[in-house]
């Protein structure tokens, strides 16, 4: 794990505040454009395999990642949000609203707290934590021929935690390149519960699986299991998992059919490497993550097929996510409890690099291919 501080070059330029509509096009150079869509400012970045649109003031969320070639989006989006919303709405709050308000299904990051709302030290946390509803900053943009370097920047409202993310776009890769790190400004040291939330949907999931060297899944022991469809506080070899009602295996690598009315979330661990991908043989194409293990040696998954009959889906979705994750899912105190955090130095950091992108063969490394 490094943890030493990330540093921008001297050339990089502060963003403008002006947004310009979407550009038509452009050549193999690696852009950075910023525009409008729906009256939201976003900032595309792409290369010649892959689009990136940014969402900054809505958690520095990815709200669509698209191959070039095939025109493939890999981002779920949420049939129920089809105006997004930046703010939750003015009714009462439970069972996860606060999230299912605003969910339109970008990739966001879950901090400090994993999934469950928290008390924080005394500071309330609602569900996936505070930072994907923060407005972030997009303090710099570093440009050459070859290369964009975006660095964005939340600022924590509730906690002395501060996340900057630098992305990478270059010139004839086809990975993005990320750095994350997360700063701790007080005088203690701070536990956290940190992990990356993308979901994905459309064709890419149609008839597609999960690759991923993991060798044990678990499912959370929920107090009242009666929603879940496997059994609840299983531990077993990924990625068979038997059903809370009828017992019967299910195959937790295989993404449920559209439709099939199927839903489960189970957490794999005991990874022998870094990676995942999302596979679909028939397009003969993935969508892959690689990430440091000793960072994030979890990874949840959540994979819906018209399986949530009630609130929020109402029976309709089909996603799949892959959260690589610091810590097992669970309620922040009982993490705590078992030391199942990660920690912030007092007035320190720790940061960490990951790699996405579209891939043509199902199993990682990518990066070093």
């Amino acid at each position: 794990m490094d943890n030493k501080e990330v540093k921008c070059s001297k050339d990089m330029r502060t963003v403008g505040a002006s947004s310009q509509p979407w550009g038509a096009g452009h050549s193999n150079k690696p852009v950075a454009e910023w525009g409008e869509e729906k009256g939201r400012r976003r900032l595309r970045l792409e290369n010649e395999y892959y689009q990136v649109e940014l969402w900054p003031e809505k958690g520095g969320a990815i709200t669509s990642y698209r191959d070039r070639s095939s025109g493939i989006e890999a981002m779920w989006r949420n049939p129920w949000t089809a105006t997004e919303r930046l703010s939750v709405l003015d009714q009462p709050m439970d069972k996860g609203s606060d999230l299912f308000d605003v969910m339109d299904g970008s990739w966001f990051v879950s901090l400090p707290n994993g999934f469950f709302p928290a008390s924080y030290f005394g500071a309330p946390v609602g569900t996936h934590g505070e930072f994907r509803s923060l407005p972030w900053v997009v303090e710099a943009i570093d440009q050459s021929d070859d290369e964009i370097v975006v660095t964005m920047v939340g600022h924590s409202v509730r906690t002395p935690l501060v996340y900057r993310r630098e992305l990478s776009v270059r010139r004839g890769d086809p990975l993005m390149r990320w750095s994350e790190s997360i700063e701790n400004r007080s005088e203690m040291a701070l536990p956290v519960a940190w992990l990356q939330h993308p979901a994905f949907g459309g064709a890419l999931i149609d008839g597609a699986e999960l690759v991923v060297p993991a060798k044990k899944v678990s499912v959370y022991a929920a107090k009242d299991p009666s929603s879940m469809q496997l059994e609840a506080g299983y531990s077993g070899e990924w990625p068979w998992v038997p059903e809370r009602e009828t017992g019967a295996v299910r195959d937790c690598s295989v993404v449920s059919k559209k439709g099939s009315g199927l839903d489960h979330s189970v957490q794999l661990s005991e990874l022998s490497a870094g990676w995942v991908c999302v596979w679909n043989e028939g397009l003969g194409m993935g969508f892959a993550m690689e990430w440091d293990p000793e960072v994030f040696p979890y990874m949840w998954s959540w994979c819906t097929a018209g399986g949530i009959k009630q609130y929020p889906l109402w029976g309709e979705g089909h996603l799949v996510t892959m959260q690589p994750s610091t810590s097992p899912v669970g309620r922040f105190e009982d993490l705590a409890d078992f030391g199942d955090l990660l920690t912030i130095p007092a007035k320190g950091r720790v940061t960490t690099t990951l790699s996405t992108g579209f891939v043509h063969h199902k199993q990682g490394p990518w990066s070093s291919s």
